[in-house]
């Protein structure tokens, strides 16, 4: 029977070298990680189970493969660990006043998701430092980028051309997704593709943008003429209303329309060909060290992306 009292006389050691077998699944490589023999590794491992009253690993020719009950700790010791890193910071933020202002150029796409969520973290960890976010298309926030007037934008990575001394990062790979209000007879094709959409009106991207390139693109390669289109617009919240009040069809990132689709608001047509908008991540001025402040903002952004890349 699981001693009560366990919880409060479990090691820290315990915890991470549970965790290092269950990610090795190998006693030599995380004794290795450690820097614990094999025995020693072994010892802990029974005492925790010798603890527990479980089993918390199976070795096999393989490897050792953790239980479930072993999956189940290792799993909470994963969190524990986060949980202390994340203290660790708040104390070292706290210790030395991590503060100042991080200027930030936002494309459509890293407005919707990333950005908004490592500005919230970035807050919790260092109350300290404020942040300004300016929208705005690649060609209007590049020059400001490269003049020192915004430390970094996220979005929709640029192509080549507007690359020169900047360096960019990749978070994910987004799609486009075509949206309409729900009941719209479009959701009903069985088969649904840009040609059988030209039907309906549409709300376009503005010109010289990167949505509206791709539009244009993809409607080229198949020869067909873009759509009637009563409004041109960027605006997320415009385009929105417009959509909830008539039959138009307008193209989104999509992470940016995604929350208002699966609250039923709207509604995404499901083509029988999805379309790819790029990738998606932050550019950066080449040989220009960032402040701390926006430094402590990359690693929110770059934990944000990473957990963008699960599916919806």
């Amino acid at each position: 029977m699981t001693d009560p009292g366990w919880a409060r006389r479990v090691r820290l050691q315990q915890l991470r070298t549970v965790l290092a077998v269950a990610q090795n699944s190998s006693l030599v490589k995380a004794g290795e990680e450690l820097g614990l023999s094999q025995p020693a590794v072994s010892k802990i491992l029974h005492e925790v189970e010798a603890d527990l009253g479980v089993q918390l690993f199976v070795r096999t020719s393989r490897g050792t493969h953790t239980t479930p009950f072993g999956e189940m700790l290792a799993n909470q010791a994963k969190a524990v660990f986060a949980q202390l890193s994340q203290v660790e910071q708040e104390i070292h933020n706290a210790r030395e006043g991590l503060s100042g202002h991080v200027s930030v150029g936002a494309l459509i796409a890293g407005s919707a998701q990333v950005l908004p969520q490592a500005v919230v973290r970035l807050h919790r960890l260092a109350p300290g430092i404020r942040t300004s976010i300016r929208e705005g298309t690649y060609r209007q926030l590049v020059p400001a980028l490269r003049q020192g007037e915004l430390d970094m934008i996220v979005g929709r990575l640029p192509a080549h051309r507007y690359r020169e001394g900047l360096v960019v990062e990749p978070f994910y790979q987004e799609e486009i997704h075509f949206i309409v209000r729900p009941g719209h007879q479009a959701l009903s094709l069985r088969q649904p593709d840009l040609a059988a959409l030209r039907q309906w009106p549409w709300i376009l991207p503005l010109p010289d943008t990167t949505l509206r390139q791709m539009l244009e693109a993809a409607f080229h390669d198949l020869n067909l003429e873009l759509p009637v289109a009563p409004c041109e617009s960027l605006s997320v919240i415009g385009n929105r209303c417009m959509l909830l009040e008539t039959d138009y069809i307008c193209a989104f990132p999509a992470r940016v329309i995604e929350p208002d689709v699966r609250a039923g608001l709207l509604a995404r047509i499901d083509m029988a060909e999805p379309l790819f908008f790029g990738p998606v991540g932050v550019s950066l001025r080449k040989d220009s060290p960032l402040s701390k402040a926006a430094e402590a903002l990359l690693r929110e952004l770059r934990a944000a992306g990473s957990e963008a890349l699960s599916p919806f």
